[in-house]
């Protein structure tokens, strides 16, 4: 199979349309068809439906080309790794941090990087926790922190820590501690949370129809900053974790709240973008940063909430 192929199949699937993707390659659009079709005889199936509207990949297609761009990265990684020639830890490493993730150990991974592997061209990601599962299923990313509603273990995954998430807002009477609310005290409390692609949505579903209950989710937010606003505003509550409000004032006053009966945890690890090979050498370094940070930030109280895996 050729690489150059596999370049071409990726722009035609990212463009949507052969003559756009035949542009952006500066080739000309039945020079690039024609590689299409020796691609899908190559591999003995079909790779793309054409229609009036561009081309989309079909399933075979689907996965070829998250798998390709792995191989791509892969590839050109070994390209650059021969032709450099140095030994010390080196080329770049793409890691998706989801928003509440981020805040804390983004800006301090980003100085332990450069202070202990200078060599490495650090790519960070940031955004909701379904955008960021996208991006490294789609062989996007080399590393993500990835939420689970349990510490079992994982292929590819390395656990990092656990935490509770609070009520934020002011739900209205308070039935029991100031800093305490029922999860059956909310189904009747307007939420935003984010879409229903986030881990943290499905755990809050999930939670409340374990008690036969359903949320009143009022609007889906994909951003941290305005479900904090809202939050703060008094016309709808949301539910996240305590670090992402350790920075915005007095909790009390934003009406902070853990959610019991039952607690809600989830749990997060760090994951390779790949399960059937060993990431480089490169990867591991940032892994193991990831690691270390988070542990001195928690040793440090900077980063409120969190319990530290076992290790």
């Amino acid at each position: 199979m050729d690489i150059a192929h596999l370049r071409d199949f990726i722009a035609v699937v990212e463009a949507g349309s052969l003559s756009r993707a035949a542009g952006r390659l500066h080739v000309s659009q039945p020079a690039l068809s024609q590689r299409m079709a020796q691609l899908e005889t190559q591999l003995g199936v079909r790779l793309l439906v054409r229609g009036p509207r561009g081309v989309q990949p079909t399933s075979a297609g689907t996965t070829l080309y998250r798998d390709a761009q792995q191989l791509l990265r892969q590839f050109d990684r070994l390209s650059r790794d021969i032709a450099d020639g140095r030994d010390r830890l080196h080329g770049p490493v793409a890691v998706g941090l989801p928003t509440t993730v981020a805040a804390p150990l983004a800006p301090a991974l980003f100085s332990w990087v450069k202070a202990h592997h200078p060599g490495i061209h650090l790519q960070l990601f940031e955004s909701m926790s379904g955008y960021i599962h996208e991006l490294l299923l789609a062989g996007r990313l080399d590393l993500a922190a990835v939420f689970r509603e349990d510490d079992a273990p994982r292929t590819a995954e390395l656990p990092l820590y656990s935490e509770e998430l609070y009520l934020i807002g002011d739900p209205g009477p308070r039935p029991r501690a100031d800093d305490e609310v029922a999860l059956a005290d909310l189904a009747a409390v307007p939420l935003v949370t984010p879409g229903s692609r986030s881990n943290l949505r499905i755990l809050v579903d999930r939670a409340f129809a374990a008690r036969r209950l359903t949320p009143s989710v009022v609007g889906d937010v994909e951003s941290l900053g305005t479900l904090l606003r809202i939050a703060a505003s008094g016309e709808a509550c949301t539910i996240l974790p305590l670090s992402v409000v350790a920075e915005s004032g007095d909790p009390r006053a934003l009406g902070v709240r853990r959610i019991v009966d039952p607690v809600l945890r989830r749990h997060i690890a760090v994951r390779t973008g790949t399960e059937v090979y060993e990431p480089r050498d490169a990867v591991l370094a940032v892994r193991a940063g990831i690691v270390e940070v988070t542990q001195r930030l928690a040793a440090q109280q900077r980063w409120p909430g969190i319990t530290l895996a076992a290790r």
